[in-house]
């Protein structure tokens, strides 16, 4: 068994953007992510996850730190004040089987 330090990158923003989103960030360099409908209130207010206009979407990342500031600074530069969008890390131990 291996365990290793990782960032966890979670994402919450609005659903209409979720693939171009995916794809920008493939292309950042992850190489995988969960994607989960959720829904909440926070300073914008509600946002429910019955309507594709207004739902939102959390997309996880596990990644190293360094990709994970590169993402979170991508995503204030091109989407902060284009979208409704909660960026946050922490940190995790990922455990993985003995290659």
């Amino acid at each position: 068994m291996i365990i290793s330090d990782e960032k966890i990158l979670t994402i919450i923003t609005e659903s209409l953007i979720e693939e171009k989103l995916i794809g920008e960030l493939k292309k950042i360099g992850i190489t995988g992510y969960t994607v989960e409908d959720v829904r909440g209130e926070g300073k914008k207010g509600f946002r429910g996850s019955d309507w594709d206009q207004t739902s939102n979407v959390r997309i996880q990342i596990v990644c190293d730190e360094e990709l994970a500031i590169k993402i979170s600074e991508y995503l204030r530069k091109n989407y902060f004040e284009k979208y409704a969008m909660f960026v946050f890390m922490f940190d995790a131990k990922v455990i993985s089987r003995k290659e």
